[in-house]
């Protein structure tokens, strides 16, 4: 299966480096025309030349010839560059003014001067924007059709009705509207939890650092491992090292219980607030409130992971809470958000994933600091509708085996991943401690307290988790 991995934004290339390498060309096609005047003048002098003396060339093509050749190539390639400037320049405009909305004018006659120097460019453009929004947003629903009426119903739900609430306030698309919500709740958010949420605390015994990115996933708290029952939410590992500094990393589930229940902090209905861009949500409050009681206060190391709707609480973490988050690893994540230079960002998305096609295409810049990776791929190459999504796709072990083809795939930027992992390795000691849902939270199955201490080994085993 194919892996494709990038920076995580929209638009991965540089304009001015296109055009820079345009200059170039266009230096050495010169450079090639005193070449050709050079041999344009010998051809003149051998024919002066008696014919018993003329040199005959062993190559198919003469020097003039083969200058010739090389300064046309070279015009064309500059050419081809700076038409490809044009384009991903208007691709990068057009996002900058969706992004913005009335603030853009700057973009908005940027784009124009192109458009009116180099049309083809625009056309070039369309193109490729059509592509980008054949795979997300509302055309995505057009994949599901296969899968009949409610199929396609569903998706329609998932994908239409909530893209178009959230576009509207002018909070804009997915995640092209991420910086506009920063903005908007500014200095309304929570960085620190107030104390006031439920939920029970159990303890785990025998804990060790993860051995690497696949292992780290298992970690998440999910319904499908069941390792520390239906009920866990929310696991917090503290690590302290031999210099005395300390880290948390924090792994957070995503929605959990029957859709109409609102009771449990991570329902769906309990966070969506934070696809629209509302300041908190119980979810968020949630987490804040398990980071305090691990021992995590203002300024603390806090790296987060987040599966689902998980994801949206970790990305907010990183962006918005008092905490000092230097790592964010997401997986099925509905929004890709930047997270700042300061952090590094790893998120994996299947592109047969539904709820991760909720990100509209995805971030229109890196994801955070230049070690920052997007992981995607096909999970079920099969074209199976919407089973394709019920079967496989939007699942932690899904998303944990995708994680392993990574480690595993020779990829040079996997070294960076390993280096992190390495380094919680090197700690003196790990803590651990998985936050239950109060049994109000419980949803249809009957919440009864988890024992107050269990192993991380005797959880592996019965998740069936390495």
């Amino acid at each position: 299966m194919t892996l494709d991995v990038s920076q995580g934004s929209v638009v991965a290339v540089d304009p001015d480096e296109l055009r820079a390498l345009a200059g170039r060309m266009r230096s050495a096609a010169r450079l090639v025309e005193s070449a050709i005047d050079h041999a344009s003048r010998a051809n003149g002098l051998q024919a002066q030349v008696p014919a018993e003396w003329t040199i005959v060339w062993a190559d198919v093509l003469t020097p003039l010839q083969r200058c010739t050749w090389w300064r046309d190539d070279a015009t064309r390639l500059a050419d081809g560059l700076e038409a490809a400037a044009d384009a991903y320049e208007l691709i990068e405009l057009r996002t900058l003014m969706q992004m913005d909305g009335t603030s853009g004018l700057a973009a908005r006659a940027r784009h124009d001067a192109i458009l009116t120097r180099n049309p083809a460019a625009g056309d070039a453009a369309d193109h490729l924007w059509a592509v980008w929004e054949a795979t997300s947003g509302d055309a995505l629903v057009e994949t599901w059709k296969g899968a009949g009426f409610m199929g396609a119903a569903v998706m329609a739900l998932l994908v239409g009705t909530l893209r178009r609430f959230r576009t509207s306030g002018a909070r804009q698309a997915g995640s092209l509207g991420a910086p506009r919500r920063v903005r908007a709740r500014a200095s309304r958010v929570p960085g620190t939890s107030d104390r006031f949420v439920a939920m029970h605390e159990q303890r785990v015994g025998g804990v060790s650092a993860p051995t690497g990115l696949a292992n780290s996933l298992s970690r998440i708290p999910n319904s499908e491992s069941g390792a520390f029952g239906d009920t866990a939410r929310v696991r917090v590992d503290k690590y302290a090292f031999p210099s005395g500094d300390v880290r948390f990393v924090v792994y957070i589930s995503g929605s959990r219980g029957a859709p109409w229940n609102d009771t449990d902090p991570f329902s769906w209905g309990n966070n969506v607030g934070l696809y629209f861009g509302a300041a908190e949500s119980q979810g968020y409050d949630f987490v804040l409130e398990a980071l305090e009681r691990s021992g995590a206060e203002a300024g603390s190391v806090v790296d987060v992971n987040g599966f689902s709707q998980g994801s949206m609480v970790a990305q907010r973490i990183a962006t918005d809470s008092d905490f000092e988050v230097q790592h964010v690893t997401t997986i099925g994540a509905p929004v890709r958000m930047p997270v700042g230079q300061e952090a590094t960002s790893i998120s994996i998305a299947h592109d047969d994933d539904p709820v991760a096609a909720l990100s509209d295409g995805g971030s229109p810049a890196s994801l955070g600091d230049d070690d920052s990776l997007l992981i995607r791929r096909t999970f079920d190459e099969a074209d199976t509708g919407l089973g394709e999504w019920r079967v496989g796709a939007h699942r932690v072990s899904a998303y944990e085996e995708t994680a392993r083809l990574f480690e595993t795939s020779g990829d040079p930027r996997a070294a960076s991943v390993r280096e992190y992992y390495a380094q919680l390795a090197r700690a003196a000691s790990v803590e651990s401690i998985v936050y239950h849902a109060p049994a109000s939270g419980a949803g249809d199955v009957g919440f009864s307290a988890p024992p107050d201490s269990v192993s991380d080994a005797a959880a592996a085993s019965s998740a069936g988790a390495g």
